[in-house]
């Protein structure tokens, strides 16, 4: 019997062989534009279908081959240790049929015990019970990735085209005292800005074979989705802390910094405090930081910095040697400095030259995000067959609206 499957894998494996020879000349002369078109793509659609049979044939006779030459070893194993090997060959016969689950393979007495004394033997050969030794498969462990949570603490709104536009509202009318009967000269208007934010898209087209979404023990469909979902959620929030606005988000930590009189309100430009050394922070930087933004924003801005940044803060005291970072204990309560949160945001930038290692700000206020589609999702079956296309795209934009709500410090 496995002469026979070897012969007919050879047969198989020589005729596969002349017909990708036949083949690649058709789609030579589709390349050279030669002869009728149409009739050379039909050849090669039907070419293609009966090549992908026989290669699907070809793989079910070598695994049939395997599966003879290990049971003949272990008859031939079974035969040695004197046991019956017609009922033990009957009895893996009728295994393999079930899949080697005993309670399906009907055995009978005699095949039954042939299995059972088999098994005495080795539980490392496959035919004397081995093969009944199935896996355990548990559960997925995951990494879980460095990101930050600026959608969380900004302002989110869904539109239904690709750009927001809004009103600006940063600027005062002008007022005066003046006398019961002094004369009154008018007085200056406020002006009004406007904020345009573009909505940008992303996407993603992992593949994947549909043998292998159909046959593997987890659900990878549903999984790559999962995945992709999450890599979006993290891409976005790197362009919404350093996105340049270039068909992406532009991040809170790209605009004009404002050094000289930082606590002053200039329309998209940032008050900005610069530390003394290039690779630290002091308590008394932080402390003038915090005195540039307004009351107002206070109540509700949070420390901004990624972990590097925050084991650097974390040791700094007051003048009385007491930790100006503070743990808070209540669930779901952010840690505090200098008595405002705090918040880690992992894609911004370190302790270094010229970065801007902290922020302080009202996200709520200063930052808005705008959705345009959620999570689309695709499938591609035909394009690049056996594959499937898990196509993905979202869209989403991000800006600065009112700067006067957030306050970086930047390295020297």
């Amino acid at each position: 019997m496995s002469d026979d499957i070897k012969k007919a894998i050879d047969e198989i494996g020589s005729s596969i062989h002349a017909q990708r020879k036949e083949l690649d000349e058709l789609r030579e002369k589709q390349a050279k534009g030669e002869g009728g078109q149409a009739e050379i793509q039909e050849k090669v659609a039907k070419l293609d279908e009966i090549i992908e049979g026989q290669l699907d044939l070809k793989k079910q006779l070598e695994e049939t081959k395997l599966a003879v030459k290990s049971v003949s070893a272990g008859i031939d194993e079974a035969d040695k240790a004197g046991l019956d090997v017609k009922s033990y060959g009957n009895a893996i016969k009728k295994l393999a049929r079930a899949r080697f689950r005993t309670e399906n393979a009907e055995l009978s007495e005699k095949e039954a015990k042939a299995v059972v004394e088999a098994k005495a033997m080795s539980r490392e050969v496959g035919p004397d019970g081995g093969y009944t030794l199935m896996p355990f498969i548990g559960e997925t462990f995951t990494r879980v990735f460095d990101t930050s949570p600026v959608r969380q603490l900004a302002s989110v709104v869904t539109i239904s085209t690709d750009t927001y536009k809004g009103f600006l509202d940063d600027d005062e009318a002008a007022s005066g005292w003046v006398g019961e009967t002094a004369s009154r000269s008018t007085t200056d208007t406020p002006e009004i800005g406007k904020v345009t934010i573009p909505v940008h898209e992303m996407y993603a087209f992992p593949k994947i074979t549909e043998t292998l979404l159909e046959d593997s023990e987890l659900d990878l469909g549903s999984w790559l989705i999962a995945k992709v979902t999450d890599k979006f959620a993290r891409t976005e929030a790197t362009a919404f802390v350093s996105g340049d606005g270039v068909d992406k988000p532009r991040g809170f930590t790209t605009y004009t910094q404002k050094t000289a009189n930082a606590d002053v309100y200039t329309r998209n430009e940032v008050g900005t405090k610069v530390t003394a050394s290039a690779n630290s922070i002091t308590t008394d930087e932080l402390v003038e930081l915090r005195a540039l933004l307004q009351a107002e924003y206070r109540g509700n801005a949070y420390f901004a910095y990624n972990r590097a940044t925050e084991s650097v803060i974390r040791k700094l005291v007051d003048g009385q040697d007491n930790y100006i970072w503070q743990p808070v204990y209540s669930a779901g309560e952010p840690d505090q400095l200098l008595g405002q949160r705090t918040v880690i945001m992992e894609d911004m930038a370190d302790v270094a030259t010229g970065n801007i290692s902290v922020v302080l700000a009202d996200f709520r206020s200063s930052y808005l995000i705008v959705d345009r589609l959620g999570m689309s999702i695709l499938e591609d079956r035909y394009s690049d067959k056996p594959y499937l296309g898990i196509y993905a795209r979202r869209r989403c934009g991000g800006s600065c609206t009112v700067t006067a709500g957030i306050r970086y410090l930047k390295q020297a």
